[in-house]
């Protein structure tokens, strides 16, 4: 769930000098996440998140992204999920309903248009290193990014209690995050 992050998109670095402010559209972005629960695979995404995202892919080390979740927000389609996403084993979005994504680093990658974010990823009161591979492509002042990376939901304190030997929920939580947005 780290969410995260839109996180990805744009990240790290100090000099922010060259980096550009970027506006999400929501429409055409999401945050989801998958796994598998007693042998049966379920999908799920955070319907409210923002982030804020000021990157130049030409000086990615400028880069600076912020993205916050709404936790409560998590949705499967599948009720039993719903109802027990936050819950305190689970989620617990009585305690603390937002999970953050800070960039700290972005470089490029290997090819043109891949990109390697890495952050810090806070839920639940744990904050742990995420590093988040994406691909980004622009095209006059419109930017596509979609990246994923794996969560391990004990490192969280997710579902400790219940189901701390991943006997029924993957203790691997995929997080795939795609991000449309604009250069203002």
């Amino acid at each position: 769930m780290r969410v995260l992050g839109a996180l990805a998109f744009l990240l790290a670095g100090t000099a922010a000098a060259l980096a550009a402010p970027w506006t999400v559209d929501p429409a055409q972005s999401e945050i989801a996440f998958s796994g598998t629960h007693a042998g049966r695979t379920f999908k799920g995404v955070f319907q409210t998140w923002s982030a804020t995202i000021d990157f130049d892919p030409d000086a990615p080390e400028t880069g600076k992204v912020e993205v916050v979740v709404d936790l409560s927000t998590a949705r499967t389609g599948d009720g039993t999920y719903d109802r027990t996403l936050p819950q305190k084993d689970w989620l617990d979005t009585t305690a603390s309903s937002k999970a953050t994504f800070a960039s700290n680093a972005i470089r490029k990658g290997d090819t043109a248009g891949q990109y390697v974010a890495d952050g810090t990823l806070t839920i639940r009161g744990k904050s742990r290193p995420v590093t988040l591979p994406f691909t980004l492509a622009t095209e006059g002042d419109k930017a596509r990014m979609s990246g994923r990376t794996v969560l391990k939901r004990l490192e969280y304190g997710i579902g400790q209690s219940s189901d701390g030997n991943g006997g029924f929920v993957s203790l691997e939580i995929p997080v795939d995050v795609k991000v449309t947005a604009t250069k203002r």
